[in-house]
This record gives structure tokens, C-alpha cells and sequence, in this order.
């Protein structure tokens, strides 16, 4: 780092929940630590740190789950007064690079040695802490959070057209490169590695598809994944300050905070539970599904005196001001344009209750609620009896047998099928891009690499795999967020372990006749009510969302005129098909759902991209 950089970077670094500055200066690496302050032992973090009588520098962002386990490897005391990064740094002095995969827990972490002249940066496996960086002739330069990179003279902040347009395929954009040019985000379960050969950058863990775990008794995968849960719950609930969990009337977040209740009991667990905008008009509530999770949530309060139960309804108001601060601490639009509304009572209740860190069961549909059947994935040569197997099931549980089906052919039955049915590939339906766009980005070569999986996972396995990567995946394209709301996000769901023996299990642990989610409705029977339990429908998130979109159509009418003005927005989205989707506006909440689609996919997604492109390039309307 130049010496002109330091007090810009150390401006770019004051957000809320972070505590003083410290910077280490040396003759070819600098750095700069904003220390946030997440488990009783990170009051005892005095970062950077040097080791081995100043050969090494450790900067060490988050926290460790597995801290006993790894100070019994070590041979060291599990000392309370010991920070994270200490033992941290006592595992790279001993394993060097192979440490990575004896870490749990979400961290982000540089480790530079002044002798050798080398530098290792590495992200955790589940996406709770990223890095961004820029490599050039004259150096690299990485942050955790990209104004903190883009206050540094060497970088460059120039748009990539190319991923800017990607971004809106939500399914699958490409991994690492950022809408910045030549900026790059360090993916879950990467390592950057810097020395005199240069920069190189590679994947130190994956999950293995081929591990297999069997059980005599049924009984005895309940019991395995009780323990793991309560194991990965108990070190996540290792919290400074008050204890907050989100409470939704789901499988996943009930999961935590029950677990969490039963664990830590009679320390006070506040729980918050989204509701719908009280003033907006609802579609009439489907029989798959539930507007208002309220009263499922509860019903789990009500099972724990230690919860206090926090409602934080949704309020409608013009996202531009959060969909700007979502743009600056993340890089990226967000693949849903009403999400920020959404939460933000929830997410400001939070705050107001003082919490540093957030327990959330977001990754839960991906480990511990999985379901066996999955879409919108390639079926080869030998699937033929899981996927009809798959439709049988299907079938069971009173889904659609034919939309199963035809998600699982191949690639030229799919599109035949369309081409009689008058429509274009469902992707292709998803995206606000024009044709021209969609062929210069090669979208269909990212979407089959999408639906193709990982050849070494089974058919059984290849949806969930391809699951539990995307949501790591999301979990770290997210995480700079946590520098707005002052408070970080953790997610015991999502963590290696539960991950491991999840894929590892057989499918038919997930998905019975007539009953998904069988692993979770077992396992959380013994701490959720029947009610959620063995619930059968949905919560229905942002149900209210025609009633907001019509509030601000006059907005969205703006905001696509806007696009057409834009020399990058206007080559990329559909503009044509942006004002045809604002002229035929459903006239009711009832009518809107068959565009609902149309309206918060392609219309929502080509604002965000829209409103991200010219506030990256500095304009306003």
C-alpha cells in the first residue's frame, strides 16, 4: 500500500460496529484492520498481528466455531481470554496452507511472510466473509468490502459491461468476476496466493459427492443429525451482546432459535418474525400457502420462556436510497428489487435491539430441510429410474409430474417442447435482456453449465450439491451488507459439517411417499410444535408485492426511461419489452399472479441493473 492511500482507506473503513482503526506498515506490505467485535473473546483481538518474531503478519475478519477442537489439535488450553485469530495463527505456523480445512466458522484472513515475500488470502468454505482484490504490475490490493478497495489510487473503477449484464441471471452467474473490471471476488473455499511468480488464485476444499454415510436404523440418522445440529447451533450461539435470531413460521430459522433456546436458557433470545405491510391489499392466500408467518412463529416462542418475540411489519417506500447502500457494499444489483423493503423494518428492529451478530437459518433448504427432488438439472445417461422415480414422488406429494419430468430432459426435448408450445426457453423467459445481449454474453452456455451439476455426484445428489454451493455462493456476494447494518449475519445451517453429512446421507432420508423434508420434520420434532413441524405449506414472502409495485409504477416508469437514456443500460435490457410488461398492469392483487414473473422477475431485475448501472457511472437521472 502507498503511503498516500492510508488515511483514504482508513476513511472507507469506519462503518457502524467497527472498532478503531490499527494499520501495519512494512516495506512491501501494508494493511489496514477495522476489528468488529463478535464473540466475548474478540474484545482480546489487537490486529494486525505479528508472529514468529515478526516474520508473519496475520489480519483475521470473523470468528472460529470449532475453537475447542482446534486448540485440543493444536495441544494448546482452550484459553478464554485467546482471540480467534491466535489460534488462527498457531494453526498456519503449524500446517501452513492445510489449516484452511481445519477451520469452521466464517472468516475472511491474510497472512503475509516478510521472508519469503509471500502473501496467502483465503475466504471461509460458506460464504460468510469475502475478499475483493486487484492484481496489477505494481501490486495487489484486497479488501473486504469494496469501498475500502475502490479508495485505493492504484484501483481502477471501471464498469464490465459483459458481467454487468450477467448479473441478472440469477441462476447462474459466472463465480469470482465482479461487475468491475479487473476486480475479482475470492469465491468460498478459495485462496489468493502472491509472490514474486506472481498472483494465483484456487480452490483449496470442496464437498466430496462420492462420501457416503449408511445407518442400520432410520432412528439413527434423526439421532446423528440432532447431535450435529445442536453441536453447530451451540458454537454459532458464541455471541457478544444480546442474543437475536430470526424467527420466521419455518423449518430453518425456527430450527435455530429453538435450538438456540434450548442451549443457552435463561439467557433472553430475542426473536423476529417479518410480517406483511398491514396497508397493503393481498391476494387471496392459496392453499399451498400462508401471507402472515406470525402465528406459526408463535407457536415456537410460546413452547420457550427465554424468547421475546419481535414483530417488524413491512412498510412500503421508494428502495432507490437502499438499493444504493446494497450497490456500494456489495458490487452488485440485487436479484430481487422489493427484498430490501422487505426486510428492512426486520433488519432495523435488530439494530435498534443492539445486536452485533444476527443467527439465521437461511441456508437450511440446501442441508438440513432438503428436499430429494430438484429441477432444472440435466439428466444423463442412467438417471432414467431416479428421475421416474423422482416423478412418482413428485406425484405423491400432489406436484406437477410433467413440469418434473421436462426439467430433467435433455436440453434439445426441452426446447422442441417450447417451440410447440409458441414460447422460448424458460431461462430465456427469465431475463430482461435483448437478444442481441443474450448472444454476445453466451447466457446459454453459463445456464448449461447450470443444469449439467457435478459429474461425480449421482442423480440423488447432484441437485443438492449444486444447492449448498449456490447458497454459499449468495451467502458471500451478500456479506458486505453487514457493514450497513452494523451487525453480522451467522448461519449455522450452513455450516461444513451439516453440509457433509447432509450430501452424504441417501436421498430417501429427504423425500417419502407423500412426505418432503423428512429429515428436518424427525429431527425438529423433539423442539418445534406439529403446527411448523409437520407444516405442508409455505410462508409467502413479500406477498404484498403488486400492491407495492403499483405504488411505485410511476417510479418504474421513470426508472425504464431512464434505461432507455443509458447508452450500456439500453444495449443490454429489452426496453421494448420493459414498457409492454408497465402497459399491461394487472389491474388487482388477484390477477396479478400469473405476472408475477414478468413483473418482479424481468421488470424488477432490469431496474436494479438499470438504477446500479448509472450509479456506478456516477449519474443520477
Amino acid at each position: 500500500m502507498v503511503a498516500d492511500a492510508v488515511p483514504a482507506c482508513l476513511s472507507s473503513l469506519r462503518f457502524p460496529g467497527i472498532a478503531p482503526l490499527r494499520h501495519h506498515r512494512g516495506t512491501a506490505f501494508s494493511v489496514v484492520v477495522g476489528q468488529s467485535v463478535e464473540t466475548p473473546q474478540s474484545h482480546h483481538e489487537v490486529q494486525p498481528s505479528q508472529w514468529a518474531e515478526g516474520r508473519f503478519v496475520l489480519a483475521f475478519d470473523g470468528w472460529l466455531a470449532n475453537r475447542a477442537d482446534l486448540a485440543d489439535a493444536l495441544d494448546v488450553p482452550d484459553d478464554p481470554a485467546r482471540p480467534d485469530s491466535g489460534l488462527v495463527a498457531q494453526a498456519l505456523l503449524r500446517w501452513g496452507e492445510d489449516a484452511l480445512t481445519r477451520l469452521h466458522g466464517d472468516f475472511a484472513l491474510v497472512w503475509w511472510d516478510g521472508q519469503d515475500r509471500r502473501l496467502l488470502a483465503a475466504c471461509d468454505r460458506t460464504g460468510g466473509r469475502t475478499l475483493f482484490f486487484y492484481a496489477s504490475g505494481r501490486g495487489l490490493v484486497f479488501a473486504s468490502v469494496l469501498p475500502a478497495l475502490f479508495s485505493h489510487p492504484l484501483v481502477p473503477r471501471t464498469l464490465d459491461s459483459e458481467q454487468v449484464g450477467l448479473s441478472v441471471f440469477a441462476l447462474a452467474p459466472p463465480l469470482g468476476p465482479t461487475c468491475f473490471r479487473d476486480i475479482r471476488q475470492l469465491m468460498p473455499g478459495h485462496c489468493l496466493l502472491w509472490d514474486d511468480d506472481g498472483v494465483r488464485e484456487r480452490r483449496y476444499w470442496r464437498l466430496d459427492p462420492t462420501r457416503r454415510i449408511r445407518f442400520r436404523r432410520d432412528d439413527d440418522y434423526v439421532a446423528a443429525g440432532r447431535e450435529i445440529l445442536d453441536r453447530v447451533v451451540g458454537e454459532a450461539a458464541r455471541i457478544d451482546g444480546p442474543l437475536v435470531c430470526l424467527l420466521s413460521g419455518g423449518l430453518d430459522s425456527s430450527a435455530v432459535a429453538a435450538t438456540t433456546a434450548r442451549l443457552t436458557a435463561p439467557r433472553p433470545l430475542h426473536v423476529v418474525t417479518f410480517r406483511p405491510d398491514p396497508a397493503a391489499a393481498l391476494p387471496a392466500q392459496p392453499a399451498s400457502g400462508f401471507h402472515d408467518e406470525w402465528g406459526h412463529a408463535q407457536t415456537v416462542a410460546a413452547l420457550y420462556p427465554s424468547m421475546v418475540h419481535h414483530a417488524a411489519a413491512a412498510v412500503s417506500d421508494n428502495p432507490e436510497a437502499r438499493l444504493r447502500r446494497f450497490f456500494r457494499l456489495t458490487g452488485r444489483p440485487p436479484f430481487h428489487l422489493l427484498a430490501l423493503s422487505w426486510m428492512g423494518p426486520g433488519m432495523d428492529k435488530v439494530g435498534a435491539l443492539g445486536a452485533k451478530t444476527l443467527l439465521t437459518g437461511l441456508a437450511g433448504n440446501a442441508t438440513l430441510s432438503a428436499s430429494a427432488l430438484h429441477g432444472l438439472m440435466r439428466a444423463r445417461a442412467g438417471d432414467a429410474a431416479s428421475v421416474l422415480w423422482g416423478a412418482a414422488l413428485s406425484a405423491s406429494l400432489s406436484q406437477p409430474v410433467l413440469s418434473y419430468v421436462r426439467s430433467a430432459a435433455p436440453e434439445g426435448w426441452r426446447d422442441a417442447w417450447q417451440r410447440m408450445a409458441g414460447r422460448r426457453p424458460w431461462w430465456r423467459r427469465q431475463l430482461p435482456l435483448r437478444e442481441a445481449a443474450v448472444a454476445r454474453l453466451q447466457v446459454r452456455r453459463h445456464w448449461d453449465g447450470f443444469a449439467q451439476g457435478d459429474p461425480a455426484a449421482n442423480w440423488g445428489q447432484r441437485g443438492r450439491l449444486r444447492l449448498i454451493e449456490r447458497t454459499w455462493w449468495a451467502r458471500s456476494c451478500l456479506s458486505g451488507e453487514r457493514f450497513g447494518d452494523g451487525f453480522s449475519l451467522r448461519d449455522p445451517l450452513a455450516d461444513v459439517r451439516l453440509a457433509e453429512y447432509c450430501l452424504a446421507i441417501p436421498s430417501s432420508q429427504f423425500t417419502r411417499w407423500g412426505r418432503d423434508r423428512h429429515l428436518a420434520r424427525r429431527v425438529l420434532a423433539d423442539r418445534l410444535p406439529p403446527q411448523v413441524a409437520e407444516e405442508r405449506r409455505k410462508g409467502i414472502q413479500s406477498a404484498h408485492w403488486h400492491d407495492w409495485m403499483t405504488r411505485l409504477r410511476p417510479w418504474l416508469e421513470s426508472e425504464v426511461d431512464a434505461i432507455a437514456d443509458n447508452p450500456l443500460a439500453a444495449d443490454l435490457l429489452d426496453v421494448e419489452r420493459l414498457r409492454a410488461i408497465l402497459a399491461r398492469w394487472p389491474a388487482d392483487a388477484g390477477s396479478a399472479q400469473q405476472h408475477q414473473s414478468n413483473i418482479m422477475i424481468v421488470l424488477g431485475r432490469a431496474i436494479a441493473v438499470g438504477n446500479f448501472i448509472r450509479w456506478a457511472e456516477g449519474r443520477n437521472r
